[in-house]
């Protein structure tokens, strides 16, 4: 599916001004509002004027630009779509055209979103947070893994932050390496580095986070192992306030992450995850499964673990899963 962007209205809403436009604007204003009203947006007519109804849960850029926190606020360069086949290859094409640091893609929708390990990401429309940012790291490659722990810890807290306050039940939250959020022991949010290979231009990395907040946001041969953050808070929660809370804190590690302050990141993961130490998993790489325990991380946020040898293995990439007492 091509990408669709939002209609130029939403994108420019800075221009329109919050009283709105008088109707009968001319044909183009026509047109806009039309798109708007086919893709779900509220429009509200006052005294004459039209305006878009506040919505606390479209991803719409002037809005994010607005209410992400000032820390953030000259940083960010909002690309937001309808719908796209991968916000990570969208923002990629735009690392490719030299596109700077903090700019970020949203999307309503993803027809072919990507997980890690070649997996596809579920992105049915307005259920999750399907947002991917560029960030241009000034030091050396071998150190970029860790921007998965400083998007996870930012997962976390913005969860933290915009859920655990308001839900009608305790929330059961954890990180699981390398870079999966858990709900109950369900996976609800995940991350995906991608970077421009030699000779793609200047040095960048993709950062994208995927995140089930909505009821239907996870496909049925999943619900076992997956789950929304609204199932498991009780309650609706406005995709908009966790994505721009997520921001915020991306920002501020990302600031950690560029001063050096690797012990810093990799120590904000481990008090935030139950699994790094002392946990029975397997190593799952490919078709094959390896029995292990964790026993700690590395400098650069390789998980360490022993096997069932006695071995001491550093694991660079592959997932884990936690073994359950009967051993499966």
């Amino acid at each position: 599916m091509n990408a669709i962007k939002l209609p130029s209205i939403l994108t420019d809403l800075g221009h329109v001004g919050e009283a709105g436009l008088p109707l009968g604007a001319g044909a183009w204003f026509e047109r806009e509002l039309e798109l708007c009203r086919e893709w779900g947006f509220q429009l509200e007519t006052i005294g004459g004027r039209v305006r878009l109804a506040p919505d606390p849960d479209a991803l719409v850029p002037y809005w994010i630009q607005r209410e992400t926190p000032a820390l953030a606020w000259e940083w960010l360069r909002i690309h937001g779509f309808l719908s796209v086949d991968s916000t990570n290859r969208e923002a990629l094409d735009l690392a490719r055209g030299g596109a700077p640091g903090g700019s970020l893609v949203c999307a309503e929708q993803q027809s072919a979103g990507k997980g890690r390990m070649g997996r596809s990401w579920f992105s049915p429309r307005g259920t999750g947070i399907y947002a991917s940012l560029v960030v241009r790291p000034t030091r050396e490659q071998q150190r970029w893994p860790l921007l998965a722990h400083v998007a996870a810890v930012s997962l976390y807290d913005a969860i933290s932050a915009c859920v655990v306050g308001m839900a009608a039940r305790r929330l059961d939250i954890d990180l699981k390496w390398p870079n999966d959020v858990l709900l109950g022991g369900r996976k609800c949010a995940g991350i995906l580095l991608e970077s421009l290979s030699s000779g793609e231009g200047a040095p960048a990395v993709v950062v994208g986070v995927g995140i089930n907040v909505h009821p239907g946001s996870v496909p049925a041969e999943l619900e076992g192992e997956a789950v929304s953050v609204a199932e498991m808070a009780g309650r609706t929660v406005p995709r908009r306030l966790l994505l721009v809370t997520f921001l915020y804190h991306f920002q501020k590690g990302y600031r950690e992450f560029e001063a050096g302050d690797d012990a810093g990141i990799l120590e904000g993961w481990k008090t935030r995850s139950s699994m790094w130490d002392g946990v029975p998993v397997w190593i799952l790489e490919g078709a094959v499964r390896r029995a292990a325990v964790t026993c700690g991380l590395d400098e650069t946020g390789a998980l360490l673990v022993r096997t069932e040898a006695g071995a001491l293995e550093t694991v660079f990439a592959g997932d884990i899963r936690v073994r359950r007492r009967d051993g499966s």
